[in-house]
């Protein structure tokens, strides 16, 4: 790999920096105070999926309650898309003061379509690598593409947008293809495009291309060489657009492009919990972004989408689980031995236990300790090896029924289901409805999208009307009981299977 100090020679400032005799340095970006987060998941994530347009409205809000202050969409496309697939969302995020930013290509019939819109900007993009001028623009040099992009931006100008953003597409390919080319003519290219009235400069890793070091390094030279405020969109394919995407930040992008989920073309970009958790945690790099209100957030895109959380995402209920033995009988002592304090206290509270082969003695004394004083030691590793056989029982029924009934059985203690629930979750539930013909099922769906506890809400045709997914949780209602009062004159039936 090329030398960093040898590609950052190349760069104005670097080298203003050797003929003055300076020490080489780099902007100590760490020290940073802010950036901005700009969200795609109605734009970038609607390639992953189309959201009905009531719930486009609903994620819009939540994304404003939840501090995003710039979020994307695209313009549209009639007679794909159409303005009433816009107006809408922009109304409403106009009214809680976010900045909308309309996306399109490089094309004045695009800026015309904005600029029908009360937004605050727009995002232009053309290709810039020659794969991608080659193919998808009919191969067109690379200046033909920056002069088109250059003239979008000068029409965006005339209509007084407050923010315009040009995107180098496929930018990281360049780097990688050529990097002496790309650093010697990049300050130039970012000049003119500011001098045609680009407000901000985006240069995507398009096609997830780029590792974390490389990131680090792009994003270095990249800083030292533009005139403008820097964008960073990065694609997921190796894994890696989180972890591109806080480099970058570190690195001073002023501004860093996410989804909820990372949701988006092939395997998604950034994910803004990750982005936005890792920069405030660890680097403590203001976001804007409400810490704290993520996992809400994550949970009702969950809902009103029907995407469910991964099992390897940060804010699922696995990475609140701890599972080896050691790891459980050092966080029943101290909660954030294996989960960060930071996670306990924005995302999840308490760590959940799980019940296995590796279950900790030290875990089942901390359950009996507040109901039996002086636990003998043998009762709670006793305990621990019949739940730890018991796990491995399939269909033995209830999991937290099976746990309560070997403790009463061994200790004569009948630990109350919620306690229990405190350290091994909830139960999942499928609850089963059938309703009264007349009765607007709409309703029903809507309202109970709202509640804690509700994960999924589907409409279906046969023995039920209605399949709701739902989880119990220590210290909140059930939420069968709840559905049964509210919705006592709409049911003709109510069944509810648990599952683990």
């Amino acid at each position: 790999m090329t030398n960093i100090g040898a590609l950052l020679l190349k760069t104005p400032i670097f080298r203003q920096q050797r003929a003055e005799n300076k020490p080489l340095k780099y902007e100590n970006s760490h020290m940073r105070d802010s950036l901005q987060i700009l969200d795609s998941t109605l734009r970038e994530g609607e390639l992953f999926q189309i959201f009905p347009r009531e719930s486009r409205v609903a994620i819009a809000s939540k994304l404003a309650e939840s501090g995003v202050k710039r979020i994307e969409l695209t313009v549209d496309y009639p007679p794909r898309t159409t303005a009433e697939d816009l107006t809408g969302i922009i109304s409403v995020l106009n009214e809680q003061g976010v900045e909308v930013i309309l996306h399109g290509r490089a094309l004045e019939e695009d800026v015309e379509a904005i600029a029908k819109y009360p937004v605050h900007g727009c995002g232009l993009y053309i290709a810039v690598s020659k794969l991608h001028r080659d193919h998808k623009l009919h191969g067109i040099s690379e200046d033909q593409a920056l002069d088109r992009l250059g003239k979008s931006v000068r029409a965006a100008k005339e209509r007084g947008f407050n923010y315009i953003r040009a995107t180098l597409e496929d930018a990281s390919r360049l780097f990688l293809d050529d990097r002496d080319s790309f650093i010697d003519s990049l300050g130039g290219r970012i000049d003119a495009l500011r001098e045609s009235g680009a407000t901000l400069i985006s240069l995507p890793d398009t096609s997830g291309l780029l590792s974390p070091s490389l990131s680090t390094e792009f994003f270095r030279i990249v800083k030292q060489a533009s005139s403008l405020p820097v964008a960073a969109h990065f694609h997921n394919d190796y894994g890696l657009a989180s972890a591109n995407a806080i480099q970058a930040a570190l690195e001073g992008a002023e501004e860093v492009h996410a989804t909820v989920m990372g949701i988006g073309d092939r395997n998604g970009i950034s994910d803004l919990y990750e982005v936005v958790a890792t920069l405030e945690d660890v680097h403590g790099v203001r976001t804007g972004v409400k810490r704290g209100s993520l996992r809400e957030l994550y949970d009702y895109f969950a809902k009103v989408t029907g995407i469910p959380l991964p099992w390897r995402h940060p804010l699922s209920a696995e990475a609140r689980t701890v599972r080896a033995g050691v790891h459980q009988s050092m966080t029943v002592k101290k909660n954030d031995g294996y989960i960060p304090l930071s996670k306990l206290t924005n995302d999840f509270g308490e760590p959940l236990y799980a019940v296995s082969a590796y279950i900790s003695h030290n875990l089942v004394q901390a359950i009996l300790n507040p109901h039996i004083a002086n636990v003998d030691p043998r009762t709670s590793r006793r305990v621990a090896e019949l739940l730890a056989s018991s796990s491995a029982v399939s269909g033995a029924g209830s999991r937290l029924d099976s746990i309560q009934t070997i403790i009463r059985q061994e200790t004569g203690v009948e630990i109350p289901r919620q306690e229990l629930t405190r350290f091994f979750g909830g139960e999942r539930l499928y609850l089963l409805l059938k309703l009264h013909p007349q009765f607007p099922a709409a309703r029903i769906v809507k309202e109970l999208l709202e509640w804690d506890g509700i994960e999924a809400v589907d409409e279906v045709y046969g023995d039920a009307d209605m399949i709701v997914k739902a989880h119990t949780e220590y210290g909140k209602p059930n939420v069968v009981t709840m559905i049964r009062q509210k919705y006592a004159d709409a049911l003709l039936d109510l069944r509810v299977l648990v599952t683990d």
